[in-house]
């Protein structure tokens, strides 16, 4: 089978793309410039030897995806890359596009140019591609993948794995007869996998259809709640204070006292020396007054003496004066008998030694 498409085949698809670009033009304007969802569409073309000869319809089938089979599907804005890959992955070689529907037979024949231009050796590899894809995902709001391949190998990394390589193993040798190309598609949203569907170039691509997305979440104004009043502090009560009186425990206060009358002390009382007897008269003495006799007497007459203080009598000043004359002449009066009565005895005491000189 030829690898390239005859000249007139070629006219004929051109002319398609150019009908089917003229349609979409008409219906532009009823459709929006962009879209508000981040929509991303990635085109893998295996360029192993295996696919030499599929090159045709791995072309038809994209020219297919473009236009029959783009209703509800591409939306204005979606963003359409185009990576190769056999033993390598090669990205970076088809500039990235955006989809408007005026632009649609433009890129359909951009991709298909690309797909014919490439050189078809070594093998398929799976594992170069796919750790790619796998981050990919994890950036997109939605991502559709669609890899054209020959079948062999398996892929990993994703929740389908089993089922997808399942249908590549049972499909593989039928296909690479008829000379087509497996189509194995995986959507992704959120940053994880949907779904996946595994089609060939003869009967067309089906895509899953997307989950909705959630509602973005509504801002709600923050409701204003005035603070809990604050409680009033107790009032502050002074306590009486307590106050212990002997044996007793009560509140009452103490009374206070008036202030002290000035003392009025009476001049201090003189003391007549009292002459003594001579040492050997006392000591032969037998009439000796006592040593305790008269000073005790005097004693406690002189600690009697100070007249009470006005503030415990209640007499008042002039009646302390006339009190305190009284003491004073009292004691004058005893201290004058003493004084007699020791000139007395000191005279007896005399005669009685001049007679026992005699």
């Amino acid at each position: 089978m030829k690898t390239f498409l005859s000249p007139f085949a070629r006219c004929a698809r051109v002319l398609v793309a150019l009908c089917a670009g003229s349609f979409l033009v008409s219906v532009a304007s009823a459709q929006p410039v962009e879209s508000s969802i981040d929509s991303r569409y990635l085109l893998i073309f295996d360029t192993s030897a295996a696919m030499k000869p599929r090159v045709p319809a791995t072309q038809y089938v994209v020219e297919r995806l473009f236009f029959p089979m783009m209703n509800g599907q591409f939306q204005p804005g979606d963003s359409i890359g185009v990576w190769a890959f056999d033993r390598k992955l090669r990205k970076g070689e088809f500039p990235l596009q955006r989809w408007l529907p005026q632009n649609a037979a433009t890129v359909a024949s951009d991709i298909t140019n690309f797909v014919g231009l490439q050189h078809y050796s070594k093998s398929t590899h799976f594992d170069v591609i796919m750790p790619e894809v796998n981050g990919l995902v994890q950036d997109s709001q939605r991502l559709t993948v669609l890899i054209f391949c020959d079948g062999d190998g398996e892929i990993k990394g994703t929740p389908f794995d089993e089922a997808i390589n399942t249908v590549l193993k049972q499909n593989e040798s039928g296909l690479s007869k008829a000379d087509q190309t497996f189509i194995v598609v995986l959507r992704a949203q959120l940053g994880r996998y949907i779904g996946y569907t595994v089609n060939s170039s003869a009967i067309g691509v089906n895509l899953p259809e997307f989950p909705p997305l959630p509602a973005p979440p509504q801002l709600v104004a923050p409701v204003k709640t005035n603070p809990p009043p604050r409680p009033s502090p107790p009032p502050i009560t002074s306590a009486t204070p307590l106050v212990i009186i002997g044996t007793n425990v009560g509140t009452t206060l103490i009374p206070s006292v008036p202030p002290k009358a000035a003392p009025t002390n009476p001049p201090p009382v003189e003391k007549k020396a009292t002459p003594l007897p001579p040492a050997g008269s006392l000591s032969n003495s037998t009439n000796a007054i006592p040593t305790n006799a008269a000073p005790s007497k005097i004693a406690e007459t002189q600690t009697n003496a100070p007249a009470p203080s006005g503030e415990t009598s209640g007499l008042s000043r002039s009646g302390a004066l006339a009190i305190g004359a009284g003491l004073l002449a009292a004691a004058v009066v005893l201290i004058l008998l003493a004084l007699f009565r020791t000139r007395k005895t000191g005279r007896g005491s005399l005669i009685t030694r001049s007679m026992k000189k005699d």
